[in-house]
């Protein structure tokens, strides 16, 4: 049995310049079928300016939608890195505000030896507390530990570095490694794609509308706001995954332990490799001993 695997054969790369096609024949298929006199009058004037036949009138289509989806791609990217900034701005504005060091400071006073236990002391403390774990979680605790042992051993295994001594216990200098190793995963790169690609859809279905008023109908109204709502919701996730603590320092722990594995599998086979070069040239220097 024969099997054919389209991920290795069209790279990711690649295939993201193409998915621009998908929300433009979309786009260009709803016109057509809420305006077909529409439709008619285009291919009539081309068939008038040149006989085109039924491969080259597809071509055109492809490509014309292919421009026209390209730009609907690129306005969901913007979307999201919209949903992006929205949630830094809200974090940093947490940051500055009930997680800043001043105001912790002030609730100490404020509460004083003895501790007062005032109904507004105690509600500001729980707001203090939530604003402060969403910086420096607990519970990451754990996956930052194995994430610091998986960077020292790639750095160590592939690429030389001895670093057990030397970094500092800030954070600051782990952030710039985790920025720089690791492998992409598929599995995030390609919920990416799909959400702007979803998202890119609910935009042209909207944009139809406005060029082919027999579309505004609540079928297909209600299918276009699917298509927008799940792309955004799949924005708004993965920017809520990117600024948990906890889920970003485990995907960044797949991500490196998926490079460390495959440097250590190189590092075993070119051991292997220079264990069977050398041993028919140790072979030979025993029979010459013989």
């Amino acid at each position: 049995m024969i099997k054919v695997d389209f991920s290795k054969a069209v790279q990711l790369r690649f295939g993201i310049y193409l998915l621009g096609l998908i929300p433009g024949v979309f786009f260009e298929l709803c016109i057509a079928m809420g305006n077909p006199p529409l439709a008619a009058s285009v291919i009539s004037s081309l068939h008038q300016i040149y006989p085109f036949g039924a491969y080259s009138l597809l071509f055109l289509f492809l490509t014309s939608s292919w421009f026209v989806g390209s730009g609907f791609f690129f306005a969901a990217w913007i979307t999201e890195q919209l949903v992006f900034y929205g949630f830094a701005l809200s974090r940093y504005a947490i940051r500055i505000t009930f997680g800043s060091q001043w105001l912790y400071h002030r609730l100490g006073i404020l509460q004083g030896f003895p501790p007062k236990q005032t109904f507004f002391l105690r509600s500001l403390s729980k707001l203090i507390f939530w604003a402060r774990q969403r910086e420096f979680s607990t519970e990451a605790r754990p996956a930052l530990k194995c994430l610091r042992r998986a960077t020292k051993q790639l750095l160590k295994v592939g690429y030389g570095l001895d670093i057990s001594h030397e970094l500092q216990s800030d954070g600051s200098e782990w952030e710039a490694w985790y920025s720089v190793l690791g492998k992409p995963l598929r599995g995030i790169q390609e919920a990416v794609i799909a959400c702007r690609t979803v998202l890119g859809c609910g935009l042209a279905g909207f944009t139809a509308l406005y060029a082919s008023p027999a579309l505004r109908e609540r079928y297909f109204i209600g299918l276009c706001f699917v298509f927008a709502a799940s792309g955004f919701f799949y924005s708004f996730n993965i920017a809520r995954w990117t600024f948990n603590p906890v889920r970003r320092s485990l995907l960044r722990l797949k991500s490196i332990s998926l490079e460390l594995s495959e440097v250590t599998t190189l590092t075993v086979m070119q051991k292997a490799k220079s264990a069977n070069r050398l041993r028919p040239t140790t072979e030979a220097s025993e029979d010459a001993q013989e």
